[in-house]
C-alpha cells in the first residue's frame, strides 16, 4: 500500500492496479453450459429471427417478472426508442425524462422524433419528482418516462397517478433495478411498459441486449411488428397501426443462450454484489467526509452498484478523487455528471430551466469499481486510498491543484 505522496499514480509512482478495475457486472456462465443451450439454434439453423431460444428467453423473463408479455430486442436503447415513437402516435413532442440519469436518453428521443423535457428528481431516490412533471406536461407531451435507479425505485404510484389524470403514457427505464421489488412485487408491471438491459455490464448478461415487459396484450403486439421493420414474419401482429416506424431490433440467438443462463445465476450473483457493498460499507464507514449511497430497506434490491458521496468535510472533492483513482487503475466515473441539461447530450437550442436538486446531486457522487473482476481485497485497497487522502489532508490537493495549471 501506498506509504507517501510521491508513490501516488498520478504523482509518477506506480498504479495500484496494473489492470483496470471495472465497474461493471460481467458474470458469465460456464462456457460449456452455454454451447449447449445454444446447439438448438446451430442444429436448426435458426440463429437469428425469433428463434427458438429468444422465445424461450422471453417466456423465462415474463415469468421472472410476472408480466403477460416480454419481447426480446438488440438492445436496451432501441427499446426507448420504439417506446416513445409508439407512444407517440406519430406526432413530434415531448417527452418528459429525468436530467440526472443516464446519457443516452435525450438521443433516443431525437430518433424517436421527440424531444426531451428535463426534470428534476426526489433528493433521497432520485427518482422523477411528481411535483416537478405535473409542472412540465403540456399539449405537446407524448411520454413520460421515468428512471428506476438501483438504490430505491422511487414513487411509481405518483407519477402514473399524474400521467393516467392528464392521459399521458407512462414507461419505466428500469435497467438499474432488474430484481429488484416495488412494495414487495418484482418491478416489470407498475406501468405501460418497462425497459431492461441485457448488456455484459448489467446484472443479467447477453453480451447486448434488452428487453421489454408489459401486460398490454395490443402493445406487445405492436413492439414484436415494430422490432421488424413492421414485416409480420412468425408471429403476425393482427393490429393496424399507422404510425409504426419499423426498425431492426432483433436479438440473435448467441446472445439469448447467453441471457438465459444469466437468469439462473441471478441469486448467486445479487449475493456476490452485497458482499461486495458491505466491503466498501465497512471499509468507508470512520471516513469523516464519505457516505455510501444507502440501498432501501423496504425493497429487496439488487446492489449491484457503489457509489459514494463525497462532502465538504473530506479533504479532497469529488473530481479531485475521481483524478487520483482513475490513475490507481479504477475505472471508474463521476454519477450522472454534468446533469443531461447542462451536457453536451442536452440538443442545442432546448431551453431549461435550472433544477436545484439534480444540479446539487450531480456535484456529489463518486461510481466505484464492481463486479465479478472486483475482489474484496481490491475493495479494501481502495477504501486504504480514501484513508491515505485524508491522512495526507490538503497536500494532494495543492499538487494537484499545482499539476493542473
Amino acid at each position: 500500500m501506498k506509504s507517501h505522496i510521491d508513490e501516488l499514480a498520478v504523482f509518477g509512482g506506480p498504479p495500484l492496479f496494473a489492470t483496470p478495475r471495472p465497474i461493471g457486472q460481467l458474470s458469465t456462465p460456464d462456457v460449456e453450459n452455454y454451447l449447449e443451450v445454444l446447439k438448438e439454434s446451430f442444429d436448426a439453423r435458426h440463429l437469428t429471427n425469433d428463434g427458438p431460444v429468444v422465445r424461450k428467453l422471453e417466456k423465462k423473463l415474463a415469468a421472472f417478472h410476472e408480466v403477460s408479455h416480454c419481447i426480446c430486442l438488440a438492445n436496451a436503447g432501441l427499446g426507448l426508442m420504439m417506446l416513445m415513437q409508439l407512444f407517440s402516435g406519430g406526432k413530434r413532442g415531448e417527452v418528459i425524462m429525468p436530467a440526472f440519469s443516464y446519457r443516452g436518453l435525450p438521443h433516443f428521443a431525437q430518433w424517436a422524433g421527440q424531444m426531451p423535457c428535463f426534470c428534476d428528481v426526489d433528493p433521497q431516490t432520485h427518482f422523477l419528482g411528481v411535483k416537478s412533471v405535473e409542472k412540465s406536461i403540456t399539449e405537446r407531451t407524448t411520454s413520460i418516462l421515468g428512471v428506476c435507479n438501483f438504490n430505491d425505485p422511487g414513487d411509481i404510484d405518483g407519477l402514473t397517478r399524474i400521467a393516467r389524470n392528464h392521459a399521458v403514457p407512462v414507461f419505466l427505464d428500469s435497467v438499474y433495478a432488474v430484481g429488484s421489488t416495488y412494495k414487495n412485487k418484482i418491478l416489470g408491471s407498475f406501468t405501460d411498459a418497462e425497459v431492461y438491459s441485457l448488456h455484459a455490464t448489467k446484472l443479467l448478461n447477453g453480451f447486448e441486449g434488452g428487453y421489454i415487459t408489459t401486460n398490454d396484450d395490443e402493445l406487445a403486439q405492436k413492439l414484436v411488428w415494430q422490432r421488424n421493420f413492421t414485416i409480420p414474419g412468425l408471429r403476425p401482429c393482427t393490429v393496424h397501426f399507422e404510425s409504426i416506424v419499423g426498425i431492426n431490433a432483433k436479438l440473435n440467438e448467441m446472445h439469448a443462450a447467453m441471457a438465459i443462463l444469466s437468469i439462473d445465476m441471478i441469486d448467486d450473483i445479487i449475493a456476490r454484489n452485497f458482499q461486495r457493498f458491505d466491503a466498501y460499507r465497512r471499509g468507508l464507514e470512520t471516513i469523516s467526509g464519505l457516505s455510501l449511497l444507502p440501498y432501501s430497506q423496504k425493497e429487496k434490491v439488487n446492489y449491484q452498484m457503489a457509489v459514494v458521496e463525497i462532502d465538504d468535510k473530506f479533504p479532497l472533492n469529488r473530481d479531485q478523487m475521481l483524478t487520483l483513482l482513475r490513475a490507481e487503475g479504477c475505472g471508474i466515473s463521476p454519477y450522472y455528471s454534468p446533469p443531461l441539461h447542462l451536457s453536451e447530450h442536452c440538443p442545442p437550442g432546448l431551453k431549461v430551466s435550472d433544477l436545484p436538486t439534480t444540479q446539487n446531486l450531480a456535484k456529489k457522487y463518486l461510481q466505484l469499481p464492481v463486479g465479478e473482476l472486483v475482489s474484496t481485497e481490491d475493495i479494501e485497497n481502495i477504501c486504504q486510498l480514501f484513508f491515505f487522502a485524508q491522512k495526507w489532508d490538503g497536500e494532494i490537493s495543492a499538487r494537484l491543484k499545482r499539476k493542473v495549471s
